[in-house]
């Protein structure tokens, strides 16, 4: 526990960490598995936390809780992660959330499809990777 509370000192600055200002990370996977286990792992970690199933929910809910940073698998039903970024980045509501692309595809061969992500993790991940890479892009200026 005591590393937990650790981890998320730099995100609270230090003190308890206030609920209402905790970042807000809208996850987004087909596998519902996938998603309980990392939203479980993310709100122990003090982030408030949103799911949607693929990419169109994730736009429906985008729109409502105006995530910090979506977290995307990149092949889904429906809309993909490729299709979600792209429409979160074409609105002006949404286009500098920041996007951390998962994926068990090699990212190089996602770049060329779409490079306008802010980072990649390749499947599967461990949630420490997930944390930094959370950590790195809150505290990263925008762009």
């Amino acid at each position: 526990m005591n590393s937990l509370l650790a981890a998320l000192a730099p995100m609270a600055g230090g003190a308890g960490i206030d609920a209402r200002r905790a970042p807000m990370v809208l996850l987004v996977d087909d596998e519902r598995e996938a998603l309980v286990v990392l939203e479980n792992a993310l709100v122990a970690l003090g982030y408030r936390v949103t799911t949607a199933v693929n990419g169109a929910d994730a736009l429906d809910k985008a729109a409502l809780v105006q995530p910090d940073i979506v977290v995307t698998d990149l092949l889904m039903p429906v809309v993909d992660g490729i299709a979600l970024a792209k429409a979160l980045r074409s609105n002006p509501l949404t286009s500098q959330t920041r996007i951390v692309m998962c994926s068990g595809v090699e990212e190089g061969r996602v770049r060329p499809l779409f490079n306008r992500y802010d980072a990649f993790l390749h499947k599967p991940y461990e949630i420490a990777d997930l944390r930094t890479a959370l950590s790195k892009l809150l505290h990263a200026p925008p762009g």
